[in-house]
This record gives C-alpha cells, sequence and structure tokens, in this order.
C-alpha cells in the first residue's frame, strides 16, 4: 500500500473538518498551501497557510480580525499537527 504524501494528508484534513461549508477554499501546491474563508463582508477574512522552505515550513494563521500567529516548524509530523490545531480554530470562526 502506496503512503499518503503531505498534501494529501493535508487535503483529506480538510475534508473532514470543512466538507460540508461551502465558504471555505483551499489551494496546493509544492510550495505552498491555503485555506481561506470566502467572505464578502471581510476582504482580510480568515486564512491558514503554509510555506515550505528548504529547511522548516512556515504556518501562518489569521483569525480575520486582530490575531495573526506565525509558527515554524521543522518537520511534515509537527506541522499537521499545527495545521489540524489551526483548522479547529477556523471551524470556530465557521460556526459563530
Amino acid at each position: 500500500m502506496q503512503a499518503f504524501t503531505f498534501n494529501q494528508r493535508v487535503k483529506n484534513l480538510y475534508k473532514s473538518y470543512f466538507s460540508t461549508y461551502e465558504n471555505i477554499s483551499i489551494s496546493l501546491d509544492e510550495d505552498q498551501i491555503k485555506i481561506y474563508l470566502i467572505d464578502d463582508q471581510n476582504l482580510d477574512s480568515a486564512s491558514l497557510e503554509l510555506i515550505k522552505f528548504e529547511q522548516y515550513h512556515q504556518i501562518t494563521f489569521w483569525d480575520g480580525y486582530s490575531q495573526s500567529e506565525v509558527i515554524e516548524t521543522f518537520n511534515e509530523k509537527d506541522s499537521s499537527k499545527t495545521l489540524k490545531r489551526f483548522m479547529k480554530k477556523l471551524l470556530k470562526i465557521l460556526n459563530r
């Protein structure tokens, strides 16, 4: 059985949290992952972004109002844990 790539695991996490929501989108490519809310009322809506550098991953979470967090991780396991935590925060924002 073939192991999932990091992007496939993130996409599966995304589907498990947000499959019933239409106002959230994901963009995946080799160097970057973006998850963002689609909100006509807020041009700077909540978002989650992961950028892959050679030595680390930089994960940025924006709640759409005032809180921004930037986390740097050095392996895919820590990156997926951090993404999962931030996806839960996005879910809370969606359910408000």
